[in-house]
């Protein structure tokens, strides 16, 4: 069965996600690459699951370094973003610096399903 939250327990040691990285991201970009669309030059829908925001929340751990204070705030962003077997959940990245100074550059969608 699919996972739809990520928990503290799923997060590995700083030092052992330090040591997979390489490998790890080589192996979410293929994930990732039949999960993006494109919406013209500058739009770039990525439509997001439980390995994305795992990966995700793994690197904002990596790069801010902000430990346990910092996980819960990664965990409460990032798992509304793991769709929960009724939605399509995306994030709308905009390549365009001119139009992306004017807004975020990074937009949540969330669509639900019903079956």
């Amino acid at each position: 069965m699919p996972k739809h939250a990520i928990t503290a327990a799923d997060i590995l040691l700083y030092e052992t996600y330090a040591g997979e990285r390489k490998d790890r991201r080589a192996a979410i970009t293929e994930v990732k690459r039949p999960r993006r669309i494109a919406v013209g030059p500058y739009a770039t829908f990525y439509f997001e699951n439980y390995a994305t925001m795992f990966h995700q929340v793994h690197e904002m751990l990596h790069i801010e370094r902000g430990g346990a204070e910092q996980l819960v705030d990664e965990l409460e962003a990032y798992n509304p973003l793991i769709p929960n077997g009724h939605e399509l959940v995306a994030t709308l990245m905009n390549a365009n610096y001119a139009a992306s100074r004017a807004l975020k550059p990074k937009f949540i969608l969330k669509w639900v399903m019903h079956a």
